[in-house]
């Protein structure tokens, strides 16, 4: 049995060394080990691309400089996340000229999420998501308004790019981007007020909803330049969109216990050019992470149907408006979003 076991070892180890004596004679590196560890470290990765899986995890490592003045721009996964205070156009109302309706503009909140990667050969990918959604009362917002209407709007906007890169002989670099964009924005509005149906009056709950969908292509580019640990970035991009427009109106009635509902449609499409503008200052507190402030605007030519924020008893898309059975269908506007950002980076 011990004879057998030795043989087993022996032939073990005269195996390990054949493989090592035909490694060396093939000319493939093995690692070596030294002060620093792996010096040659391209042998132990045979799956991995260098540059993609390589990284040390050490993102406040601290920043260290190629010359005196710029950095050079990183490669690898990036990933932006922001918060967004933007003033948005409200809905309007159309047919009647009353100043105790709020038009105008009003701030949001919303969030921005940017994620991507860029690889060596200085082209990459990007996705782009910003959400905004907030409210407000039209025809007054005090308690003792008899008849307020609240409305809630929203915008979301998606982007997915193509990204390259390209050093400039006076310093920065440019990064143009080709590739599609999807936005939505979204009016609903609610008014509870009282009606008089056959003779006696009834409660009546007044609803509408209108959306925008528009989805296409945009192409556009960033303009960097990097001095310390700041970084400007100036971003424009123009976006070419079909927008699918739907609007739905409906009378909630409620007399005596008994509940009625009158229901109205209307679609349409149409062509919508956007433009869109980005200005931001970045500030690296170390080799990955850096903190962002800046400044965007979206600006949007017609083609984006809007809520109409007439009250009830005014508005022609409720069956008990002024002109009701003659409604006034959807409401063709520019839009308008502009505002600030501040958040946090982190690259690679």
């Amino acid at each position: 049995m011990g004879l057998k076991f030795k043989f087993v070892i022996g032939a073990l180890f005269v195996s390990i060394l054949t493989v090592s004596l035909a490694s060396a004679q093939i000319g493939v590196p093995s690692p070596r080990f030294g002060p620093k560890a792996l010096e040659t470290a391209d042998s132990t990765r045979p799956f991995a691309s260098p540059g993609v899986f390589d990284y040390d995890t050490r993102a406040f490592a601290p920043l260290e400089f190629t010359n005196s003045k710029e950095l050079e721009p990183n490669s690898g996964f990036f990933f932006t996340l922001d918060k967004v205070y933007t003033s948005v156009s409200r809905a309007g109302n159309v047919g009647v000229a009353n100043n105790n309706i709020k038009t105008g503009s009003d701030y949001i909140w919303g969030t921005r999420y940017d994620l991507g990667w860029f690889s060596d050969d200085d082209d990459g990918w990007g996705i782009t998501y910003q959400g905004a959604k907030g409210s407000y009362f039209t025809n007054g917002q005090d308690v003792l308004v008899a008849q307020p209407m609240l409305v809630n709007m929203s915008i979301n906007t998606v982007e997915v790019n193509r990204l390259f890169r390209q050093s400039l002989s006076r310093g920065g670099y440019l990064e143009p981007y080709l590739g599609i964009r999807f936005t939505n924005i979204t009016d609903k509005t609610l008014e509870d007020t009282t009606v008089m149906l056959a003779g006696a009056p009834a409660s009546n709950r007044f609803k509408q909803e209108v959306t925008n969908n528009a989805f296409g292509l945009q192409a556009g580019g960033r303009y960097n330049v990097r001095r310390g640990r700041w970084r400007t970035t100036t971003d424009g991009a123009l976006a070419t969109s079909y927008n699918q427009q739907r609007s739905f109106a409906t009378d909630i009635t409620n007399a005596g216990g008994t509940q009625a509902i009158t229901e109205t449609y209307f679609s349409d499409q149409s062509f919508v050019p956007i433009l869109d503008g980005q200005f931001e200052v970045a500030y690296n507190v170390s080799r990955d992470i850096a903190l962002r402030l800046g400044i965007q605007a979206t600006y949007t030519w017609n083609g984006i149907a809007r809520a109409n924020t007439l009250t009830t008893g005014a508005n022609p898309n409720s069956s008990f408006g002024v002109n009701a059975g003659v409604p006034t269908g959807l409401i063709d506007d520019n839009h308008l979003a502009a505002g600030f950002i501040f958040g946090v980076e982190w690259r690679r």
